[in-house]
């Protein structure tokens, strides 16, 4: 209940602040594991990518140090968002993101690591093709567009596209599907960013 009042105010907000779109949201599936993978520019990309998909909760892996912050700690919890230690290998946030996705929940995740402002889609992490593998969850592909040039007084127009969702599959050792895996994120988010005009 709490995300879905939260999420209500929260599309509210974006469409009136940055006459937010959505285009392709009927492909997010409509029950099963799902890893949901974004490029990532801004602070406000978890709330878009959240907003983007209304007909489910995602639950999102969050910086550990937001988890240090009283007041937020426990709001984020309620809204699903569990922590993880940037740059290492954090061995909880991925037993927390494997009981997400063994739920049969949406699982959101920004597998270029930190934020880039660029206008470009960098190299990936393997960690969202790692998941996928180990539990069998449909990937699914979103860009978002305009929160790079999100500023205090700067309201620019933000757009999420969201791509057919895949699974990994093949007669392949785990190694050579992850490494496979993430190329193929890669790729569909390139193609995703191609065809929203941002990306050449």
């Amino acid at each position: 209940m709490l995300y879905r009042i939260c999420r209500a105010i929260l599309y509210g907000w974006l469409k009136l602040c940055y006459r937010f779109e959505v285009s392709g949201a009927a492909h997010l599936p409509a029950e099963g594991p799902v890893i949901v993978v974004s490029n990532h520019a801004n602070l406000i990309d978890p709330i878009v990518v959240g907003c983007s998909l209304r007909q489910r909760q995602v639950c999102f892996m969050a910086k550990e140090e937001l988890f240090r912050i009283p007041l937020l700690r426990g709001l984020i919890r309620r809204l699903g968002a569990f922590p993880v230690k940037r740059g290492k290998g954090d061995r909880g946030a991925f037993r927390a993101a494997f009981s997400v996705l063994s739920a049969g929940k949406v699982l959101g995740m920004f597998p270029e690591g930190t934020r880039h402002k660029d206008g470009k889609i960098h190299p990936l992490r393997p960690g969202a093709a790692l998941l996928a593998a180990e539990s069998g969850a449909a990937i699914l592909p979103v860009v978002i567009t305009g929160t790079n040039r999100v500023t205090l007084f700067r309201f620019p127009r933000i757009k999420a596209y969201v791509g057919p969702a895949f699974k990994l599959t093949g007669d392949k050792s785990k190694k050579e599907l992850i490494r496979e895996g993430t190329d193929e994120i890669y790729t569909r988010l390139t193609e995703l960013w191609k065809k929203s005009g941002d990306g050449g």
